[in-house]
């Protein structure tokens, strides 16, 4: 098998090495970036080179997605709670006060990982500083802002996730730690990927995953109601795995309140009436005041189908929560309620479809796209996006967006606004505002 080793080029010697030592009969191919800006030029029209690419962090990978779309598996190495947790060890004994300044929105497992070292939370104090878009500008900016953090005193140390803050902050001569996989999790992805690929390759049953993530209102269980919060996510997550149970599914606990569930695509189907009876959602709002969203992904493989199911998942929690969306190759559209949930459709399918009929009579696009960008457009409240956004949102490849856009845009029904630049090289994306509505929706 040949694995896409895609790693930040001061890492990459180390990493290659560790993966040809321990996997001797695969072939890593590197590629290696010194800035995260630099991956879609360096990948682009090279995913023919290695059956599949694994990236050093889900940040990476997502930002390559952006601009390329993924022709072989791609898997991203996660960092996890254990790579943290060495993380603030080192910290530590260094003595550093637990005054962090970070770049990693990821709260829940900062607390996961006091809470498993001892630290009650009146000794830890974290200053987040979200990076919301990727380019030398804001890196730079944030990397200001989190020094200012140390420099006032407000932070002892940063915890980032990219190589780029890490070198502006080390220049500055603040404590800076980057966060990054451990060589036991870079293990446990090359194993899962060959798994997915000998699966793809002897032409297994097509799999589905379904990944599941509950919230709870902060009000309905306060912090001195610890051991009712706790009673009500065992009650919950027992209906989880008893719908393990149904669609004979392998059930993996992401904690604290996800799951990913993995089982053939012919179970799923069953158990869900081809994804058209959810009880579960109904049964969970019984259970206390939870609100599950789930996201069912098909694929080829493992890595596939969670990938898409991860997918939509951010869809159906983007919709607003306590709904389930479906993704696939060519395939993206939100799951309909499960009979008995409060969440009914307003207005039937097809009703939605005569509504647009005369737009896609005019524009030659069919119905099913311009429901599909419709839905884009209310469930994100936006009118205008990138080409690529819009391919996502319908299931079709850039290309043949492009190609739709193209349509609409002569019949005067979307109107390109701008171009985003989301890298310091390659072409920008097209900024497209979309100009239709059903009539009396």
């Amino acid at each position: 098998m040949k694995i896409g080793l895609v790693a930040p080029v001061n890492l990459m010697q180390e990493i290659s090495s560790f993966v040809s030592r321990e996997f001797p009969d695969e072939e890593c191919i590197p590629f290696s970036y010194r800035s995260i800006l630099d991956l879609p030029s360096l990948l682009s029209g090279q995913q023919n080179r290695a059956d599949a690419f694994l990236f050093l962090g889900e940040t990476a990978r997502r930002f390559a997605a952006k601009s390329i779309v993924p022709a072989v598996p791609w898997v991203a190495i996660p960092r996890s709670s254990s790579a943290l947790l060495r993380l603030l060890f080192r910290a530590a004994v260094a003595g550093r006060a637990m005054h962090i300044a970070t770049d990693w929105p990821r709260e829940d497992l900062f607390q996961l990982a006091f809470h498993e070292i001892g630290i009650p939370p009146e000794q830890y104090r974290l200053h987040f500083c979200p990076v919301h878009a990727y380019n030398e500008e804001i890196l730079s900016m944030e990397a200001d802002r989190m020094a200012e953090l140390c420099r006032t005193g407000q932070a002892d140390f940063c915890i980032t996730i990219f190589y780029r803050i890490e070198k502006l902050l080390s220049d500055r001569q603040i404590p800076v730690y980057v966060l990054q996989p451990s060589f036991e999790d870079i293990r446990a992805g090359i194993e899962r990927l060959i798994l997915s690929d000998q699966l793809r390759r002897s032409h297994a049953t097509p799999l589905a995953c379904a990944a599941l993530r509950l919230s709870i209102p902060e009000d309905q269980y306060p912090a001195e109601h610890g051991y009712e919060l706790a009673e009500a996510r065992l009650s919950a997550a027992h209906l989880i795995w008893q719908f393990a149970r149904e669609t004979e599914a392998a059930c993996v606990e992401r904690p604290p309140w996800g799951w990913l569930l993995f089982s053939t695509r012919s179970l799923m189907e069953n158990a869900t009436a081809h994804y058209h009876h959810l009880p579960l959602l109904a049964r969970m709002r019984s259970t206390g005041p939870f609100t599950l969203s789930i996201g069912f992904g098909i694929g080829s493989s493992a890595e596939e189908s969670k990938l898409h199911a991860e997918r939509a998942l951010d869809r159906a929690i983007l919709r607003g929560g306590d709904q389930a969306y479906l993704m696939g190759p060519g395939l993206s559209l939100p799951v309909p309620p499960a009979q008995g949930d409060r969440l009914t459709q307003q207005v039937p399918m097809l009703s939605i479809q005569e509504q647009f009929l005369p737009l896609a009579r005019l524009s030659g696009v069919s119905v099913r796209i311009l429901t599909l960008l419709y839905r884009a457009c209310r469930d994100t409240d936006r009118t205008c996006f990138t080409s690529a956004e819009l391919a996502d949102f319908a299931g079709v490849t850039p290309r043949t967006m492009n190609r739709i856009l193209q349509k609409l845009i002569d019949r005067d029904l979307a109107r390109e606004v701008g171009l985003q630049f989301t890298a310091r090289t390659g072409r920008p994306s097209r900024l497209i505002e979309l100009r239709f509505q059903p009539q009396n929706l």
